[in-house]
């Protein structure tokens, strides 16, 4: 369930505007502020998603609320997550931001988006699936729920395979089996290091696939 925790941000002086603050203070130690994962929202977007915490937007050049901070507790606590996936998901949104804005200047027009995550702890890689289908859903883009799949001949060839060469040939395979066709294009993100927390990502499409980091 997203958000237990709104701040509403209002222009100076008008303070009193503040449902509640998850910056250190009075009422929240260090500890806590830190197990608390926040984003920053327009009034407009906050209002649609929690209608009975942030009030809708005002009139143009009214002095009143101008975005929101929504955060919701983390389900395990800093320290509590191998560190790999620690280091992962505390940029997660700024790093899969870099992502889904290059690929999608590589490839605009009315295209059909997939993406999946390639990472060894499936919780994590559903956090990052996720959060990539976000970005690009609101950067305008149609983004798919399909994830493309290969036949069992295919998979075990490239589970053998080096990720360099994997998932070119894995990209060459979507689009000759027919799985995406010249609408579709597969993001993938991964990391290609066991030992790495740097994600990577490449993008599918026509057969043809691009590293993008």
């Amino acid at each position: 369930m997203e958000t237990l925790l709104i701040l509403l941000l209002m222009p100076l002086p008008a303070f009193m505007g503040r449902v509640h603050d998850p910056s250190p203070g009075i009422f929240q130690s260090k500890e806590e502020a830190r197990n608390l994962e926040c984003t920053r929202l327009s009034q407009a977007e906050a209002h649609e998603r929690f209608p009975g915490q942030v009030p809708e937007p005002p009139a143009r050049g009214s002095w009143a609320v101008t975005d929101a901070l929504a955060c919701s507790r983390r389900f395990l606590r800093i320290g509590e997550r191998p560190a790999r996936d620690e280091a992962v998901l505390s940029a997660l949104r700024q790093k899969v931001g870099d992502i889904t804005q290059t690929a999608s200047a590589l490839e605009a027009g009315e295209l059909t988006w997939h993406v999946d995550a390639f990472y060894p702890e499936p919780a994590v890689a559903a956090k990052i699936s996720v959060a990539a289908k976000t970005d690009l859903v609101e950067r305008g883009r149609k983004v798919s729920d399909r994830v493309p799949v290969l036949a069992a001949g295919d998979i075990a060839v490239l589970w053998k395979l080096p990720p360099q060469q994997a998932y070119p040939l894995a990209c060459e395979r979507y689009f000759a089996q027919g799985v995406l066709t010249e609408r579709d294009v597969f993001l993938g993100v991964m990391i290609v290091d066991p030992r790495e927390t740097q994600l990577h990502a490449g993008l599918c499409a026509r057969g043809e696939w691009r590293w993008l980091q």
